[in-house]
């Protein structure tokens, strides 16, 4: 998958066109989850592809999301830690 390609496409999205495309892959987000997000997406490093999602990344989208909620979203792209 390349992981800069969708980030930009995420990034082109508006929050609701972006609930629209988490919904059609079965990831259901308010628009509310949606905007708290954006901000991570602006610190992602392509190094989370090798080393994983930093913890106080995990944490922040935990308190965002939930814990549960949290990690069906990342287990769908990958580990869960």
């Amino acid at each position: 998958m390349d992981y800069l390609a969708l980030l930009t496409e995420i990034n082109r999205k508006s929050d609701k066109e972006l609930a629209e495309y988490a919904k059609t892959y079965q990831i259901p987000l308010s628009k509310k989850e949606i905007q708290k997000l954006r901000p991570l997406l602006s610190s992602f490093s392509i190094q989370w592809v090798l080393t994983g999602i930093p913890d106080h990344v995990m944490k922040e989208i935990e308190k965002i999301l939930g814990k549960q909620k949290a990690k069906e979203l990342l287990g769908k792209y990958g580990k869960y830690i």
